[in-house]
């Protein structure tokens, strides 16, 4: 009798605590999820002189006219970013031949929080289909963060338009590696990403972070033949981990290059050194 006692009461432990990490779990998992979606006021950019604005579905976006129409450079913003953020590359785009669009997606200021890119990717879509019917036949992609993520999910699908090269500064690649880099890594991270991702795949607790539906954070993967792909990547971002591009690369089916800019932070790429994007741009594309 002495004997089973001990083990009733480590038994009774053990559902009280399975019963307390029952709770907790679900409860951090949206928080987590909530705060991750969240969206945060973008600061206002004046179109420049020469930039048409047009609208797809409710969405803004502007285009600057460039050679007979038929190549365009398509750019998608990332979250808490402006459309026009880079519009001074427009002239440079545009001397290449190049029709510009300044394409927008639904995951800015003032709504609530963004979709992980489920919602999203089917308004970059969109716009390829509006380039489309303007007369495009080939594209240049070219995206910031999770604009860069909602370019790789439409990459693994068929697309009304040739994708002639891809563009990607400091994407939002992995989902998983982000979360865990922003939580700081290690054990803790890797925590949070776990629960986020079990969080956003049941359908309440998904609804109580904030999503219309279950979501599932892994993007496809892009079979060959791929376009040629440039990334470039701060190696000071503490938002997006510089290895989740170093993996996109080395897994691209098809020709990818990395091109680390020293003491970028995230989003701050091409400010550090915006010839050196551009000529790197140049090259791949």
């Amino acid at each position: 009798m002495s004997r089973s006692r001990p083990l009733t009461a480590a038994v009774r432990t053990a559902g009280v605590v399975a019963g307390v990490v029952g709770v907790l779990v679900p409860i951090a998992g949206t928080v987590i999820a909530r705060r991750a979606a969240a969206l945060y006021e973008t600061p206002d950019v004046e179109p420049a002189p020469g930039l048409e604005p047009v609208s797809v579905g409710g969405l803004p976006g502007w285009i600057r006219p460039g050679g007979d129409g038929t190549t365009w450079a398509v750019f998608l913003p990332g979250l808490g970013s402006h459309s026009l953020r880079h519009q001074d590359v427009a002239d440079a785009f545009v001397d290449r031949g190049d029709t510009v669009l300044f394409a927008s997606h639904s995951a800015r200021y003032p709504a609530r929080r963004h979709g992980f890119g489920l919602r999203e990717q089917d308004e970059a879509l969109a716009w390829l289909r509006f380039a489309a019917a303007r007369g495009a036949t080939e594209v240049v992609l070219l995206g910031w963060s999770f604009g860069a993520s909602l370019w790789l999910r439409l990459l693994a699908g068929p697309l009304p338009v040739r994708v002639r090269g891809v563009v990607l500064t400091g994407p939002l690649s992995d989902w998983d590696a982000t979360v865990a880099h922003g939580a700081g890594g290690g054990p803790i991270g890797r925590a949070a990403a776990a629960v986020l991702r079990w969080t956003l795949r049941v359908p309440g607790l998904a609804r109580l972070a904030g999503q219309a539906a279950p979501v599932r954070l892994q993007l496809p993967v892009v079979a060959a033949p791929a376009p040629p792909l440039l990334v470039v990547h701060g190696d000071a971002d503490r938002t997006v981990p510089l290895d989740s591009s170093r993996a996109l690369v080395a897994s691209w089916p098809g020709t990818a290059r990395l091109q680390v800019v020293a003491g970028a932070a995230h989003g701050g790429e091409r400010d550090m050194n915006p010839t050196g994007w551009l000529d790197a741009v140049a090259r791949a594309v």
